[in-house]
């Protein structure tokens, strides 16, 4: 299992986006962390558990209160936003598309972010991505 990209992007684009600030909006409204993932037939199959940990940093000094999310999820599992590619009689794997609503006032004003996840198997593998860097106005 893989952690494939991981995004922001404002909530009326639907796009990536260096800013989760709306064109026009309030730059305070919320915003999208688009996550996307990979797991083998196998994984997804037999269920396998794994725990994401979804963190915040500044690159530019600021701070935030983003709190960082801890979900313990299983692979392959409709509610954890993981489906089947392929037929199910020939399954080629599974993917996963997860869309988390960050609030934007969690992130001082005038400051470069980015997001980090961290996927983590049972069995002591990880799987790391960082978002594209961001600016809160």
């Amino acid at each position: 299992m893989k952690i494939v990209r991981l995004y922001v992007s404002s909530v009326a684009n639907g796009t990536v986006d260096d800013t989760p600030n709306e064109v026009g909006g309030n730059p305070r409204s919320p915003f999208h962390l688009m996550l996307q993932a990979d797991a083998s037939d196998s994984a997804g199959d037999n269920k396998v558990n794994y725990r994401l940990i979804i963190s915040a940093r500044s690159t530019s000094g600021n701070t935030t209160t983003f709190a960082t999310r801890v979900l313990n999820e299983q692979a392959g599992v409709p509610g954890d936003d993981w489906r089947s590619v392929g037929p199910q009689a020939n399954n080629n794997g599974y993917v996963k598309q997860s869309t988390y609503t960050i609030n934007a006032a969690d992130f001082q004003a005038n400051g470069l972010y980015e997001f980090v996840a961290v996927l983590r198997l049972g069995d002591g593998s990880v799987s790391t991505a960082r978002s594209n860097e961001f600016f809160i106005s």
